[in-house]
């Protein structure tokens, strides 16, 4: 469906419109909000915060306010940003509250090397935006496989393909993935 149906039918039954933005773009969002929050959220909050996000997108999206802009870009936003808010509201929690005067001076060390997992963060980055250059279905093909280790015939109910179909396109958007890594490798 097109944003500009989007849009339509939002206007006629938001309802519905909700119902199919939410079944469109949920993995999406998923995947977003999952590779911010991983390494600090259980699933529980990661699910919360995919709800929430869905709230802020049926709460905040206007069909009538003339924007033409790409939905997936407006829910990618939201998604993000909400991410960021539970990772820091969980990260803050885990952290404590330093309390420093002004006469003091306090430095604190950390037993994991910053630059290391910067860099790791940067190729995680780098990673996803290579996947999701490769398109739909093959971006959601390959996230559901490596990263939720789903199986063929998973995908394929998720993808409307069959199993078969699934193996074949994974196998090609590998090699896709591969070259377009081995690019950006060459490029540093």
């Amino acid at each position: 469906m097109t944003d500009q149906q989007i849009r339509e039918l939002m206007k006629s039954s938001p309802q519905t419109a909700h119902r199919l933005i939410f079944d469109e773009y949920y993995n999406y969002v998923y995947t977003i909000v999952f590779n911010r929050l991983r390494s600090c959220a259980s699933r529980e909050d990661i699910d919360e915060c995919v709800s929430d996000v869905f709230s802020d997108i049926f709460i905040k999206y206007d069909p009538c306010s003339g924007h033409e802009g790409d939905i997936k870009g407006f829910i990618a936003s939201i998604a993000r940003r909400r991410a960021v808010d539970m990772f820091r509201r969980l990260t803050s929690k885990a952290a404590g509250v330093i309390s420093i005067d002004d006469d003091e001076a306090v430095q604190l060390s950390s037993p994991e090397r910053v630059d290391e997992l910067a860099e790791k963060a940067e190729t995680g980055h780098a990673l996803l935006d290579a996947v999701s250059s490769l398109g739909e279905p093959d971006s959601t093909i390959i996230m559901q496989k490596y990263y939720y280790g789903r199986s063929s015939a998973d995908i394929a109910g998720i993808v409307g393909m069959k199993p078969a179909a699934v193996r074949k396109r994974l196998s090609r958007a590998v090699d896709r993935l591969r070259k377009i890594l081995t690019d950006i490798g060459e490029g540093r």
